[in-house]
């Protein structure tokens, strides 16, 4: 991380054999439209190398909101970096981004892999996905956006 750190970058990506795990502490989240053509946003799957954090969770839970508003599919699976530069270079490649419990979704600009460097531009038509559905989880978590107290 230190190395990370001196070279410009504000955190790591995790690989495992060349899929995508985490970062440091943000579970991940890709956007992209797929081979088939449908847009979805992918989280790979829980396994021993992966937290299931609460926000991640929460994503995934909320799938079907997400689907509706955004029209995309929420997936859980295995992606590796081959893929996500791959879609970058043909274009299908939207956004990147963290998840955690302690602060807004976290955009990932630049992903840098051996001899490739990725730069996303978080904007798509009509607006960023990712402050969409941070905006969907606010309203989730302060309940439709009225805050309750145990005594009301």
């Amino acid at each position: 991380m230190t190395d990370a750190k001196n070279n410009g970058f504000d955190d790591v990506l995790w690989l495992l054999d060349d899929y995508i795990k985490e970062c440091t502490i943000l579970n991940v989240f890709i956007l992209q439209q797929s081979r088939f053509g449908w847009m979805e946003l992918v989280t790979p799957d829980a396994d021993t190398c992966i937290l299931n954090g609460v926000t991640r969770q929460t994503i995934i839970d909320m799938k079907d909101k997400i689907e509706k508003q955004f029209n995309l599919k929420v997936v859980e699976r295995q992606i590796s970096i081959h893929e996500v530069i791959n879609s970058s270079k043909e274009g299908r490649l939207f956004e990147m981004f963290g998840a955690s419990t302690h602060c807004p979704l976290m955009p990932i600009n630049r992903v840098v892999y051996r001899d490739t460097t990725i730069m996303l531009n978080q904007e798509i038509t009509g607006g960023s996905v990712s402050k969409g559905l941070d905006k969907m989880l606010m309203d989730e978590m302060k309940g439709n956006g009225k805050w309750t107290t145990p005594f009301e």
